[in-house]
């Protein structure tokens, strides 16, 4: 993946009527402008997956954001320089285990009506702002009581600035959990959910051969949940700081380095001491080849360091060990695409403290018919809690999925996921199935 200085600089022509293409860049460069930003999403030390990690929700919303903007067609509505697109949805899902729970399971149907805003507005040649909300409420037919609003990872507000060789990213980014399931952690509470809010700013520095990176984020945490859910779950924030270097040693191979750190606090730390306020370090080297023209790898692996105040937290516990990062895109055939993606981090965004997890997830895309979407995919996660609790757990489980298009404006997607979950406490095990379907209208 080697892009020159031209492919760091799009947008240096005027707008045409459609945004897509108005900004002047090639199909090339829009190619391998993305190709870096979904670089970015890997090697970012302390947002990502390679050490102490807050969530998936930033690289989602990065990679959602710059993929639409490059998107022909992707706009329906032009008012003055902006373009907006508008859509709608409405999920219903039926959940066999919604409090999580090892004995007892009571199951439920949920309805999820949702509304999607995506705005682009060319500022100037060197300047784009990207707005990004999805909202919705999910309404437990049996479980009044679970009942509550989302927002979905993607939502964000971003200003792009390119100037010379700088590429300059501002962000506020905020999700709000949809179910308690999204949290491995979590076990006998259905109704947990979590605030998350990171507004920070991204710089690259493109020299050609060597590509630089820095980034900060101050994230908030907050419990959306009754006081009764949020037992001993306090409100956090941190501070987290991330750079990295990457230098093209020959086309299709990356070789580079990369630092984090952070400082974690929580409102109440004394309350519970799996929950104690720290800080963090890493440092690691990272390998991003092109093998062929179907095959991409990304390996990232490092020390890492995790540093709890024991004096707010006697239970915490210090850690410090190797993480590591692999993932794998392949082409097998017309019929085939996967992705393979494992690694360790150190997780403390979790409802259960902070987290020493192990993940492995493979992701697979089946061309086998020909007007209907067939995806499939496997998660298996292996966490041990940093704190006087002390949970081992293992979680792990199928999903399979299928989406067809209705009309040139409606699209229907149905899945079906399950999870198994393992613990060394008693009563945190559980089971849980969830069938899910989803209309969708694009005006």
């Amino acid at each position: 993946m080697e892009c020159s200085k031209q492919s760091s600089k799009p947008g240096h022509q005027k707008a045409a009527p459609k945004p897509p293409s108005g900004r002047g860049v090639s199909s090339k460069v829009l190619s391998c402008l993305v190709s870096l930003l979904i670089f970015l999403a890997h090697v970012r030390p302390a947002l990502s997956q390679e050490a102490v990690t807050m969530s998936l929700a930033s690289a989602q919303a990065a990679e959602a954001r710059h993929l639409a903007a490059t998107t022909i067609g992707y706009y329906n509505l032009q008012l003055g320089d902006s373009y907006w697109n508008f859509s709608a949805a409405l999920g219903a899902d039926y959940d066999s285990n919604v409090n999580l729970t090892q004995q007892n399971a009571e199951d439920d149907y949920i309805f999820r009506p949702e509304i999607d805003v995506k705005l682009l507005m060319p500022v100037s040649d060197n300047n784009t702002l990207n707005v990004s909300l999805g909202a919705g409420y999910s309404a437990y037919v049996m479980h009044s009581e679970l009942r509550r609003y989302y927002i979905t990872p993607d939502t964000a507000v971003s200003f792009d600035v390119y100037a010379g060789d700088f590429w300059i990213n501002f962000h506020d980014r905020i999700s709000v959990t949809e179910n308690s399931y999204q949290d491995p952690t979590v076990a006998n509470n259905g109704a947990f959910s979590q605030l998350e809010n990171a507004i920070g700013a991204n710089v690259v520095w493109d020299l050609n051969k060597l590509v630089l990176r820095f980034g900060y984020d101050h994230v908030n945490y907050s419990t959306l949940a009754s006081s009764t859910a949020a037992l001993g779950n306090p409100d956090g924030e941190s501070e987290v700081f991330s750079a990295s270097a990457g230098c093209m040693i020959k086309p299709g191979l990356q070789l580079g380095v990369e630092l984090g750190g952070g400082i974690l606090n929580y409102s109440d730390s004394t309350t519970n001491s799996a929950f104690g306020n720290a800080t963090d370090w890493n440092a690691g080297l990272l390998c991003d080849s092109q093998f062929s023209q179907y095959t991409k790898l990304h390996i990232s692996a490092g020390y890492t360091q995790y540093l709890p105040d024991t004096q707010a937290a006697s239970g915490a516990q210090d850690f410090s060990g190797v993480y590591a990062s692999l993932g794998v895109t392949h082409r097998l055939n017309q019929y085939l695409d996967y992705t393979l993606s494992a690694g360790r981090t150190i997780n403390f965004a979790f409802s259960g403290g902070t987290i020493d997890l192990y993940f492995v997830r493979w992701d697979a895309s089946w061309k086998i018919f020909q007007k209907t979407t067939l995806s499939t995919s496997f998660d298996y996660e292996h966490g041990s809690q940093l704190g006087l609790n002390a949970e081992i757990f293992d979680r792990y489980g199928p999903a399979i999925n299928f989406g067809r298009a209705i009309t040139e404006r409606m699209n229907a997607t149905l899945g079906c996921q399950f999870y198994w979950r393992g613990s060394n406490l008693a009563g945190r095990d559980y089971t849980t199935f969830i069938i899910s379907s989803n209309l969708r209208y694009r005006f």
